[in-house]
């Protein structure tokens, strides 16, 4: 039945996104608002949302129930759904929707109907509520402003880094984007930003004084050193106002470093007593799948979802600074991403390339019209469309193997290696 269900609202994720949150306001208060039943923290940003998202919900979840609420998955549904250390049960999903349905019908006939991802950020403080969670990390769909999730008033919101994405929802301009993410941020709330970039920056702060909240410069709030980074992990000590803390993060990279400090200022300004230990052992016990991972030493095979041109900047970046050799990257994209700024931006990390085709029909870009913009950037271009084949072709003759563009790619490659999904190591 599970199936059933789901190409049911698979279907209404084909209809497209409807940037506007009145629905969800109208089908929130019909369900009772199941949110106000825990407290929770609220994150958005171009990119480190979900690795925050993550971090925070390992941290709370020492202390008290916790859930994580994040998207898109990258095998199964029920990644997006966690309560505490369970994904939410193919039953549940099953008995929500079930349960929504006439609602949705209705809405078909009456209205609009709820779109796919308003009923699945409804179905999961619907989840959470019904397992008794104390807390949630909650992370934004799209923008923040008019996402679905912006019925929550959190205790404090998450900003993490802003940079173009969606423009044509979001604004053309980073002060634009910023002023979207920035719709988060709640009356008398405070924010936690890691964004630096002056733009941007000042548009969250113009936004915190019209709503009373304080502004929390996580760059500021924590200062970092003793920093070592090698192929595997990176381990450093962070010191806040209230504590000094070892850490060792389960992904290498200096970007992780800027993700951790955003996620420790929010944890101590979230109102919940939390010790060292707790924080500590919540962050060095957190993993991300599919973002800078590592899923075989020898060969070594690194997977990243990036997709947009500032995150493939970041990676390659991170690459460079982690890595001695170039990888062979491995590549698909979707048909309505910049294809030209990505390609040319992780080029900066490999001379070789291997274009593929992301599992998503709907959207997936051919290989064969990247390879055009491919072979003005890159030395070498293959084009391999089965991207199990593509993995299997480029691991066979490569010392070092780069899969990433898409998280539809890299959550077929991780579903082929059969990879535990769960954003903790034990």
């Amino acid at each position: 039945m599970k199936e059933d269900v789901l190409e049911f609202i698979y279907r209404l994720k084909r209809e497209g996104i409807k940037y506007d949150l009145a629905p969800m306001r109208k089908y929130d208060e019909l369900f009772g608002k199941p949110h106000e039943s825990y407290k929770n923290i609220h994150i958005t940003g171009s990119n480190g949302k979900g690795s925050v998202s993550s971090m925070i919900f390992n941290v709370m979840r020492m202390r008290k129930r916790t859930g994580l609420y994040t998207s898109p998955h990258l095998i199964e549904f029920n990644e997006r759904i966690l309560a505490q250390d369970q994904f939410i049960s193919d039953e549940e999903i099953e008995s929500l929707y079930t349960f929504y349905m006439p609602f949705v019908e209705a809405g078909l006939k009456n209205d609009r109907n709820p779109t796919f991802f308003e009923i699945t950020t409804e179905m999961a403080f619907q989840h959470f509520k019904n397992t008794s969670m104390d807390w949630a990390s909650i992370e934004v769909g799209l923008g923040g402003r008019l996402d679905a999730t912006n019925v929550l008033t959190p205790e404090i919101s998450v900003v993490t880094r802003i940079g173009y994405e969606h423009t044509d929802k979001l604004g053309t301009t980073l002060m634009e984007i910023a002023r979207e993410k920035g719709g988060i941020i709640k009356e008398g709330k405070p924010l936690v930003t890691g964004e630096k970039k002056p733009e941007p920056y000042m548009e969250l702060e113009r936004i915190c004084k019209m709503k009373n909240s304080r502004i929390i410069r996580a760059w500021e709030y924590v200062s970092v050193k003793d920093v070592r980074i090698d192929g595997f992990e990176t381990s450093f000590k962070a010191i806040t106002p209230n504590d000094e803390y070892d850490i060792t993060l389960n992904v290498p990279g200096k970007f992780q470093i800027e993700n951790a400090c955003t996620a420790i200022s929010a944890l101590e300004n979230s109102g919940e007593f939390l010790d060292r230990k707790n924080i500590e052992e919540g962050m060095n016990n957190t993993r991300w799948p599919g973002r800078l991972q590592i899923v075989s030493k020898n060969p070594l095979v690194v997977v990243d979802a990036s997709h947009n041109p500032p995150a493939a900047t970041t990676l390659a970046s991170s690459v460079r600074d982690i890595y001695r050799s170039k990888p062979v990257l491995i590549v698909g994209m979707l048909s309505d991403k910049d294809h030209y700024s990505y390609l040319h931006n992780i080029s900066k990390c490999a001379d070789s390339i291997i274009l593929t085709t992301p599992e998503e029909p709907q959207r997936a870009q051919s290989p064969e019209k990247l390879r055009a913009i491919a072979e003005g950037i890159f030395k070498n271009v293959k084009v391999i469309k089965d991207p199990v084949e593509a993995y299997e072709y480029s691991i066979s003759r490569n010392d070092f193997t780069l899969v990433t563009g898409s998280m539809y790619l890299v959550g077929k490659i991780l579903k082929e290696l059969n990879i535990d999904m769960r954003p903790f190591s034990k």
